[in-house]
């Protein structure tokens, strides 16, 4: 019963954690936190298998995204050994591009070598449809926005408290020709976007987050 109620109150806490870290994500330099229970189950920070790859054959051999070797990493909090759930959804989708009332965020319950509660951001949001002007050039922007976590200090036990704060962000922006196509990945799944038209640009933005339990 124990386990069970602390499990049901890490699904809570896991929901605000990934509102907080969608917050800080928006602002330099923004940090919050909140507190996690773990007298029979634990949260840890975990390096992903996957990474987010956005490629254009077109315009450049080299990927586009990321922008470097940095690793993803993905949050996990295991629930106790007499935790029984199936799972579900919580919050956001595994779809990997959202719109503007979209969440970056993907919260899920997940059973397997235990029951966990799992928040990752192995996805981008899409905003079409804006205007970037240079000197007397209009260009039709498309603005890519990407939340990835870093890992910071981890250790502590029993109550912990998980830290996000934003370190920064970095932006490339990418002149495109007519018939341009974007290819998204993250493990099998792909999206395509294909844009057409003069003056096009891309804009790809990462909010770093790093993340911290203590």
């Amino acid at each position: 019963q124990l386990a069970n109620t602390e499990f049901e109150q890490a699904k809570t806490s896991m929901l605000l954690l990934d509102k907080i870290i969608q917050d800080v994500a928006l602002r330099q330099g923004a940090v919050s936190s909140i507190q996690f229970s773990q007298r029979s189950g634990g949260i840890g920070i975990y390096e992903s298998a996957e990474k987010i790859n956005i490629t254009a054959p077109q315009l450049s051999s080299e990927p586009l995204y990321p922008f470097g070797s940095d690793s993803f990493y993905i949050i996990k909090y295991r629930g106790g050994s007499r935790v029984s759930a199936a799972e579900t959804t919580l919050a956001g989708s595994s779809s990997l591009v959202v719109d503007t009332s979209g969440s970056l965020g993907y919260v899920r319950v997940e059973v397997s070598n235990g029951v966990w509660i799992v928040l990752d951001y192995l996805r981008v949001r899409v905003i079409t449809n804006t205007t970037l002007s240079v000197g007397d050039t209009q260009y039709n922007l498309t603005e890519i926005f990407i939340i990835r976590l870093e890992l910071g200090s981890t250790s502590g036990s029993g109550t912990v408290t998980v830290k996000a704060q934003n370190i920064g962000f970095r932006t490339q922006t990418y002149d495109l020709t007519d018939g341009t196509t974007l290819y998204i990945r993250v493990g099998d799944q792909i999206t395509e976007l294909v844009f057409i038209g003069s003056n096009l640009v891309v804009r790809i933005t990462e909010a770093r987050i790093r993340i911290s339990i203590t």
